[in-house]
């Protein structure tokens, strides 16, 4: 590369200060080009490091020194001298240009999924059953993701959601929710859980009267799964008169283990069970089933960890309906 200089330490001569300019035009051009002079020693050798010609390298230089109004470099003729000026702001670029490059590779691993969170939320029977498979598959996937769980109704995670709190949740949604980017992750069928020492256990489906005549453990009212099922009971003329009502899908599985009646439950609360020794069968028509959907905030763009959990979730899902 031609050199520009007349003096013997190869830097271009001195140049006079221009007028002040505005100093929120100082670029990061100019930053890493004073860096890499003042580590150098040289304009010859910092041009070569950053592949720019020695004048363009000088042009940085004066330019960051006009919108500081001080010079920060003193050209002798032996030698480059940082001003005490240039040694203070030698340290402080350093320092800020570290943070820069430490945080640039901090976004590059999140963009890349190699690091960042995801808040997600479930109602409670799928925070027992499907979620805690599908967060373990997905650590596996993914092991610089940091997942949090929230079990919570589908109001309540709604309002998470909204509040910023959550990036995703899994729920059977009711009703419109135009705030909402929502997907059906899974229909799953209603079925009769029953011990399986019952009668109904070897059976390939139970009749809607032959399960309405045996001690039934309801859901509370109120509740998505009883709504479900009263529903159905209102198009049959029937009604339930359950010897339990209970709020949490668990219970009514532990129960039912216990020998205390039936319910209707949802396929996979069976599925995923580890509270005792129930079976699940159909019903014969009307045949129930539940819709669970994923959902997001539609006005909030989703980090890549939250878009990998997404795409993770329709996958295990799949492979659920394939075991």
């Amino acid at each position: 590369m031609k050199e520009h200089s007349s003096n013997s330490a190869g830097e271009p001569p001195s140049a006079a200060v221009p007028a002040r300019a505005d100093t929120r035009n100082i670029s990061l051009k100019q930053m890493r080009a004073f860096v890499a002079v003042a580590r150098a020693g040289s304009f010859t050798r910092a041009a070569a490091q950053l592949f720019i010609t020695q004048s363009a390298l000088s042009s940085l230089i004066r330019n960051l020194e006009g919108e500081l109004e001080l010079r920060l470099l003193d050209r002798t003729t032996r030698r480059l001298e940082l001003t005490e000026g240039g040694r203070e702001l030698l340290v402080s670029l350093e320092q800020l240009l570290a943070d820069l490059d430490r945080i640039t590779s901090d976004l590059r691993e999140v963009k890349e999924i190699r690091r960042g969170r995801v808040r997600i939320g479930a109602t409670p029977l799928l925070a027992a059953s499907v979620l805690p498979v599908a967060i373990q598959a997905f650590g596996l996937r993914y092991p610089g993701i940091t997942v949090r769980a929230l079990d919570a109704s589908a109001p309540e995670l709604i309002e998470s959601l909204r509040a910023g709190e959550l990036d995703l949740m899994l729920a059977t949604l009711d009703g419109e929710h135009p705030e909402l980017r929502a997907q059906v992750l899974l229909s799953d069928t209603m079925v009769l859980v029953c011990p399986c020492s019952h009668r109904f256990a070897q059976q390939p489906e139970v009749a809607w009267s032959e399960a309405l005549a045996e001690p039934m453990i309801a859901m509370r009212k109120g509740s998505g799964l009883r709504a479900i099922v009263d529903h159905a009971l209102v198009d049959l003329g029937g009604t339930a008169r359950p010897v339990q009502e209970v709020n949490h899908v668990a219970t009514a599985i532990a129960m039912v283990g216990a020998g205390l009646g039936v319910a209707i439950l949802p396929a996979y609360a069976v599925r995923f069970n580890t509270v005792g020794e129930v079976c699940g069968v159909p019903l014969a028509a009307p045949t129930l089933s539940r819709h669970v959907s994923l959902a997001t905030l539609r006005q909030r763009t989703p980090a890549a960890a939250a878009l990998a959990m997404q795409e993770h979730l329709m996958e295990f899902v799949k492979g659920l309906h394939s075991m």
